[in-house]
């Protein structure tokens, strides 16, 4: 509980270090978007520029370092046999052949060819090749010698067997001068060709540079599912079941996503996958990650959706995600001309609808909207990236997708934090107007019967009412220092003043008869103490103990070895019956709802007073009592101030 003078301190204390770890949790984030993006592995292969299909190692080490084979190679299109007599021409590697112009003629995305490369290494020995995405099936031969096979090649798609196994190829060079040959054929995908790089190296530093490789790609998708759990739970905490659903899918549908984009991780664990399956799973991931963000939006922004005039995307994502999964692999469901521009026309839908709400102020829509831009720019800089191998310095290595996916979650975090800020805020106003509504219901309890007791002396003792008039008014000059209505906690000498007075005020109307006595160090009078904790239960001590002739109350405040401190209010009356104990304890029990009355048969507020202690320090109320002998209530607090 927070409150004033050094309550007020903590309070402005845990404001400042929330905010402080908010921002040190959304630069922790963004540092890891962009260490996922930028890290590079360059520094493990050497990367030449291949001219005419020749590269030239021979003062080179490749010891340390392995070499990507990026470049023009030479190209035979429309062949699987000997090359010799046919014609090249030249292809950028990595790249897909679709829409290239190979002797004068376009390539469509399905056929045959042959991609030749000669090598000249530094000397004979051990080398080693790695390939990972070829499609959809191929033959490498170095110095005309077969090596390994991908799949079945073949002139057409009933005869090609299709792969997608990424290979660590391993090789004995008899001599300096190789002539690497890769003879493709693809009728299963829609880009066919060297996709990714090729790499070349002894075998030691190409197997080191593949598992840092595989460890970057297993480190993306560990943050992912980290931040998947992350945005599920916190979510799903705030009451907010949909969203939490809805991000918790999408985070899941890109993890599949990424296990086969990049390394083909999915395809190396399960290497039974046939190619159909994998793409089905790729594009089913894909459609899932559209459709779990546009529910998303549509949650959070409802209003927007009722007469939205891209509103039926909703069925049409879904019908055809259904299609996808339940119908086998169909070349028109998957062609690009059908795909592409299902996702052109969702990212605009999800644009406009972002964009409105920003306009509109939305709550949380700048980062939102920040995130999504972010996440639909680093989708089409992928794309173009596959088709066209950007070869920028320094984003040749820069994995577009995962950055923009980290970004928009990270969007997601921030949103999260600014709800758990504000609901703890708005929770913090509740606690406190609770509070003081309670300390609230215990004042008029006591002015009502001061002013009873006034009333009653008027026509009997008019010199005594005035005493006590005055009285009231002393206590009332104590009692207002404090303002429950914008203070939660005073200081326990601010209270004990309080008990002084309205004891005074009761003495004048008992004759003198109540004895008070008060043991508190004075280092610890300037501990912080709920308002109108001590005061209810001397009253009570007055209303119920008191029997005849004088009553003893001792008020005796101890700090304990854990830095407690124990507060107790002991008189010499009449006592408490073991029967009444009882009902008294089951009375004042602590409950989640506050009290419906601050009075009951025990006293003044001692519910009130229990349900006060516990919301605020987890304490209640210790009452001992022997019936005829007197009672002495307890209770302990944290010692601060």
């Amino acid at each position: 509980m927070i409150g004033n003078g050094s309550g007020g301190r903590i309070k402005q204390l845990m404001k400042e270090k929330y905010k402080k770890n908010r921002k040190a949790l959304l630069f922790l984030i963004l540092s890891v978007c962009l260490i996922s993006g930028l890290l590079s592995i360059r520094n493990q292969y050497i990367s030449y520029s291949i001219a005419d299909g020749f590269l030239n190692l021979s003062e080179e080490n490749l010891e340390k370092k392995a070499v990507q084979l990026n470049g023009v190679w030479k190209f035979y299109e429309g062949t699987l046999e000997d090359t010799g007599s046919q014609t090249a021409d030249s292809i950028e590697v990595p790249g897909s052949w679709r829409g290239k112009v190979i002797n004068g003629k376009k390539l469509g995305k399905h056929g045959i060819g042959v991609y030749e490369l000669r090598v000249k290494l530094p000397s004979p020995g051990e080398y080693c090749m790695e390939l990972n995405y070829v499609s959809s099936a191929y033959e490498l031969y170095i110095n005309d010698k077969k090596i390994v096979e991908n799949g079945k090649i073949g002139a057409d798609k009933g005869s090609e067997i299709s792969s997608w196994a990424p290979q660590l190829v391993y090789f004995y060079a008899d001599q300096n001068d190789l002539v690497i040959k890769i003879k493709v054929s693809n009728f299963h995908c829609n880009n066919g060709g060297i996709v990714l790089p090729v790499y070349i190296g002894k075998q030691v530093p190409l197997y080191r540079f593949h598992l840092i490789n595989l460890m970057k790609n297993i480190g993306f998708i560990g943050i992912l599912a980290g931040m998947a759990c992350y945005l599920y739970v916190f979510n799903w905490c705030l009451n907010k079941k949909a969203q939490s659903i809805y991000l918790w899918i999408f985070c899941i549908s890109v993890l599949i996503a990424a296990s086969i984009i990049d390394g083909e991780s999915l395809v190396s664990i399960f290497p039974l996958l046939t190619i159909d399956t994998v793409l089905k799973i790729e594009y089913v991931s894909f459609m899932v990650q559209i459709t779990s963000i546009q529910f998303y939006l549509w949650s959070m922004y409802p209003e927007l959706g009722k007469n939205h005039p891209f509103r039926f995307l909703k069925f049409f994502d879904v019908l055809y995600t259904a299609v996808l999964i339940c119908l086998p692999v169909m070349p028109v469901l998957y062609d690009d001309m059908v795909f592409i521009p299902i996702l052109f026309v969702n990212a605009i839908c999800y644009f406009f609808k972002i964009a409105r709400a920003f306009q509109l102020k939305k709550t949380n829509a700048g980062p939102v909207f920040l995130g999504y831009c972010v996440f639909l720019a680093s989708c089409v800089l992928q794309i173009m990236d596959i088709q066209h191998n950007i070869d920028v310095k320094f984003l040749s290595d820069f994995n577009f997708y995962y950055f923009g996916v980290l970004f928009f979650l990270l969007g997601q975090g921030y949103v999260l934090a600014v709800n758990v800020e504000d609901t703890f805020h708005q929770s913090e106003l509740a606690h406190e107007m609770e509070i003081a509504s309670l300390q609230a219901q215990i004042s008029p309890h006591f002015l009502f019967n001061i002013l009873h007791n006034i009333y009653c002396l008027m026509d009997t003792n008019v010199k005594m009412a005035k005493n006590m008039l005055m009285c009231l008014s002393d206590f009332l000059r104590v009692k207002y220092r404090f303002d429950y209505r914008t203070y939660t906690l005073y200081q326990l000498k601010e209270e004990l003043d309080l008990v002084n007075a309205y004891v005074e005020l009761e003495n004048v109307r008992m004759n003198g008869a109540l004895k008070l006595e008060i043991d508190a160090p004075d280092e610890l009078l300037s501990n912080d103490i709920l308002p109108l904790t001590i005061q209810p239960l001397v009253e009570n001590s007055i209303k119920h103990g008191y029997k005849s002739g004088e009553l003893n109350i001792l008020i005796r405040v101890m700090e304990t070895c854990d830095n407690r401190l124990v507060i107790s209010v002991e008189d010499d009356g009449r006592g408490i019956s073991p029967e009444t104990l009882e009902t008294i304890d089951k009375s004042s029990t602590p409950k989640s709802n506050a009290p419906k009355s601050s009075t009951s048969k025990s006293g003044v507020g001692i519910s009130n007073i229990n349900y006060r202690l516990n919301i605020c320090f987890q304490s209640r109320l210790v009452i001992e009592s022997q019936d005829l002998k007197g009672t002495k209530i307890s209770f302990q607090i944290p010692k601060r101030g």
